[in-house]
C-alpha cells in the first residue's frame, strides 16, 4: 500500500483531533504566547542566543526565534521555557 503526504497529513490531523491531542504535543514546534503587547512565553526553546536590551534571541528546535522591542528583561528561564518582558516590536521565526 502507497500512501501520499497528503493522505498521511489528513490521517495524522483526523487521529488528532479525535484523541483531542494539540499538534505541537507531538512536533518539535515551539509554542510561543505573546500577552498584552509586553510579554512573550516561549514553549521548548532549545538554549538563548543573544540577549539585549533591544533583541533576545532563542535557539527553537530547526529555528531561531528572534525577539526584537525595547527595554527587553529575562523574566525567567528553565530548560524549556523563557520570559521576556518589554515593549514588544516583532517576534520573528528565522
Amino acid at each position: 500500500m502507497n500512501v501520499t503526504t497528503t493522505e498521511r497529513v489528513s490521517l495524522t490531523r483526523k487521529v488528532l483531533s479525535r484523541l483531542d491531542i494539540q499538534a505541537e504535543a507531538l512536533t518539535r514546534a515551539p509554542r510561543i504566547t505573546i500577552s498584552g503587547g509586553d510579554r512573550v512565553l516561549i514553549e521548548g526553546h532549545r538554549g538563548l542566543l543573544e540577549y539585549a536590551g533591544d533583541r533576545i534571541a532563542a535557539a527553537g528546535p530547526g529555528c531561531r526565534i528572534l525577539i526584537k522591542g525595547e527595554g527587553l528583561t529575562l523574566v525567567a528561564m528553565d530548560r524549556s521555557e523563557l520570559v521576556v518582558s518589554g515593549r514588544l516590536w516583532a517576534v520573528e521565526l528565522e
